[in-house]
Order: structure tokens, then C-alpha cells, then sequence
């Protein structure tokens, strides 16, 4: 879990660097079981940071400058024959502490509007193709 995890170094060679702190949220009603903090534009994402359960929330601090973030939600159903495994991501700033707020499609949360502290990032979830209707 992210909750074990007090520090990650997400800069190589950083002595000396401020670090921020991420508050990381998980809104949506599954798992978390990837979440990755790391430079802008790094190829290599590095270790996972951990997972978050279904309205849990952890804290991780990292240099500041520019990092992203990127998570990975649990497989879902999609529709009868439609698997998915929905990724948010979003890119960040880092001159102060954040709080993401990871939700899923149409349920933006509260407190992210006007608050410039607070994100919300969202995992886009596929609309299913709707069943045919029984054969007669």
C-alpha cells in the first residue's frame, strides 16, 4: 500500500532538492494497484509507489519541479464481451503540497473547483455496447 511509503526518489542525484508533498485520493469504487510518480518526461517510470483501496488515501513526497503522474485502475467490465483497465495521468508543478483526487468519468468531486491546491484526475471510463435483444 502507498501508506508504507514515506519517501520516493524520483530524481537521481537530487541532493539538496526540496521536497513537496502529493496527497493521492482514490474516489472511484476499485482498486488502485499501480500508482507511478516521476520526472516530466522520463522515459523509465520507475518502481510503482504502491495501490490504494476504494476511498483511501496516502501521502508521498518527492523533489520539487515538474513530475507526473500516472495510475492504473483495476480491470472492470465494460460490457458483455469488453474488458478494460482504465489509466489516468496527469502532469504537475511541484512548488507546493497537492492533493489528486483520482475519480472516474461524470463524478468530479467536491473541492476541486477554485481550489488550486486540489486536482482531480480522471479515469475515463468506456461506455458498453448495449446487449442485442434475445433471439425469438
Amino acid at each position: 500500500m502507498l501508506n508504507r511509503l514515506l519517501l520516493v526518489a524520483v530524481v537521481a542525484g537530487c541532493g539538496g532538492a526540496s521536497y513537496q508533498t502529493i496527497k493521492i485520493v482514490n474516489q472511484t469504487d476499485r482498486d488502485i494497484p499501480e500508482i507511478y510518480v516521476y520526472k516530466m518526461g522520463a522515459k523509465d517510470h520507475g518502481k510503482s509507489v504502491g495501490s490504494l483501496q476504494p476511498g483511501a488515501a496516502s501521502q508521498v513526497k518527492v523533489p520539487a519541479g515538474n513530475v507526473e503522474v500516472l495510475a492504473y485502475s483495476a480491470k472492470l467490465q465494460v460490457d458483455e464481451h469488453t474488458r478494460d483497465r482504465p489509466e489516468a495521468s496527469q502532469d504537475l508543478e511541484l512548488n507546493r503540497p497537492i492533493e489528486l483526487i483520482f475519480f472516474d468519468t461524470g463524478s468530479p468531486p467536491a473541492g476541486v473547483a477554485g481550489n488550486p491546491n486540489v486536482i482531480g484526475v480522471e479515469f475515463r471510463i468506456p461506455v458498453g455496447k448495449p446487449s442485442p435483444p434475445p433471439a425469438e
